[in-house]
């Protein structure tokens, strides 16, 4: 039985990360001063995890995190567009980008985490 309960959490894991993956895709189309859509991704994934860490049973929270955010974020892709930025001379860029990322994400996951836990209902 653990077998089965397993590849089916692997199959779920799968499919959401296809899902998140897509996701990003159409959203990494949306570009101007930074690249936008791969900022909001990272942020919405960051507010999944959040939530999913103190909402969600076991089971449900590694098929949303590992699955359907880590298919929709990519820390690759900011490195690679803010390094980009940084080889074009664009540094103002590069840092905002860098610092967008890690301050909206950040708080993304601790806005999660209080909506899964209840403290803003």
């Amino acid at each position: 039985m653990e077998l089965v309960a397993y590849t089916v959490l692997f199959i779920s894991v799968a499919v959401a990360g296809g899902i998140g993956a897509v996701l990003r895709l159409f959203l990494s189309r949306y570009m101007g001063v930074l690249p936008w859509g791969i900022l909001i991704a990272n942020v919405i994934a960051s507010f999944v995890v959040g939530y999913a860490q103190t909402s969600m049973q076991v089971g449900l929270a590694v098929i949303t995190i590992s699955g359907l955010a880590g298919g929709l974020s990519t820390f690759s892709s900011y490195a690679s567009q803010t390094v980009e930025y940084f080889r074009h001379g664009r540094i103002a860029q590069g840092l905002i980008n860098t610092a967008a990322t890690l301050l909206l994400s950040s708080t993304a996951v601790w806005l999660g985490a209080l909506v899964g836990s209840g403290l803003l209902k």
